[in-house]
């Protein structure tokens, strides 16, 4: 894990790894904000392993795994006895960060009544196993990440003022996939390396139309979900090459759009709103007709992205995932376009 770095050449990667260099000599906290799949893990294990602390431990938490009954024992350890099921004492991941990072992923997940504790460790460089009477002193480098924006956290009282700015030192901010112009076809094809010791046949390399597709597509799940298309176009490919149709029908149409190609879905079709064409039909929408002045391009575009993600929840029976498989793209984009579309309802995700 320690061998993996940063790929990109975009100006925004530039800046933010000489960003990661200015910080990673100090002891300073550091916040890491940025959406989901954009590689703040990556970020805090690079600044960590670029300075002083990188002999030391580096212990990552993923606070919104771990249940509220459970998290101020994780976190601070406990004694024996100290509640039900405390069979044994518990080095907690404080002490086990002691002399180098603690890693504070989703830090916004945290309940307020952990806030107030992990504050105080963090102030007094002391805390108290669940049930111990005696102060353990600790020297641990703070690196907290998160989606959520923090700032509005604070101001609707569900996360504390103090606590971020003791976190908020210094702020990292990761770029999101679509302002890393030039990098997708680099992510790309490093994926596709890692990809060789796993799969018996691996291709080498992607025609230019995938490669202008992948490039085209907005990326709403970032890096992560580059990384599972291009799993899923080994896996589906039976050459030495990815080609276009061995990507995931949305990614196809995005290449189609930036390329003024007519889409082609590999299911359902429609020539104008509402009305179905044959299966495998090309996607014909109406005449630019400018005579009465400007077309709203953007709702245009949302309303046959609308139209599409209705059809297939509809023959899905509502089901996310089956939808998102019709569409030919992840759970993710799909949750993330519902959400966009102000689709998204507060239920249980299918």
């Amino acid at each position: 894990m320690g061998s993996r770095k940063i790929l990109g050449e975009s100006s925004a990667v530039n800046e933010l790894l000489k960003l990661i260099g200015k910080v990673a000599g100090a002891k300073t906290n550091v916040l890491v904000i940025g959406e989901s799949g954009t590689g703040k893990e990556l970020v805090a294990r690079m600044i960590h392993e670029s300075g002083p602390l990188k002999e030391k431990p580096f212990i990552p938490v993923n606070c919104g795994a771990i249940p509220e009954t459970l998290i101020e024992s994780e976190m601070f350890g406990h004694r024996r006895g100290s509640f039900t099921g405390a069979v044994n004492e518990k080095t907690g991941l404080f002490e086990a960060a002691h002399g180098g990072t603690l890693f504070l992923d989703e830090v916004g997940e945290l309940p307020l009544s952990m806030q107030v504790k992990l504050l105080r460790a963090i102030q007094e460089r002391s805390f108290r196993k669940v049930g111990g009477t005696e102060d353990i002193r600790v020297d641990v480098r703070i690196i907290a990440a998160t989606n959520r924006d923090l700032e509005a956290a604070v101001a609707k009282g569900t996360f504390r003022e103090d606590l971020y700015y003791r976190l908020n030192v210094i702020l990292i901010k990761t770029p999101p996939l679509r302002e890393r112009q030039g990098d997708i076809r680099l992510l790309a094809e490093q994926f596709l390396k890692r990809c060789a010791p796993r799969f018996k046949h691996c291709p080498t390399h992607f025609t230019p139309e995938a490669i202008a597709a992948l490039e085209a597509h907005e990326w709403p799940g970032n890096i992560r979900e580059l990384e599972n298309v291009v799993e899923r176009a080994v896996t589906l490919a039976t050459t030495e090459t990815i080609t276009l149709d061995q990507l995931p029908q949305g990614i196809q149409a995005a290449g189609a759009r930036a390329g003024g190609a007519p889409v082609t879905p590999s299911r359902r079709s429609t020539d104008v709103p509402g009305q179905s064409a044959g299966a495998g039909a090309t996607l014909v929408l109406p005449p630019a007709d400018f005579s009465k002045g400007a077309l709203p391009l953007d709702q245009i575009l949302a309303d046959v992205e609308k139209m599409y993600l209705l059809a297939a929840l509809e023959h899905s029976g509502g089901v996310k995932k089956k939808a998102a498989d019709l569409l030919g793209i992840t759970f993710r984009s799909i949750r993330y376009r519902l959400s966009k579309l102000g689709m998204e309802k507060e239920e249980d995700e299918k």
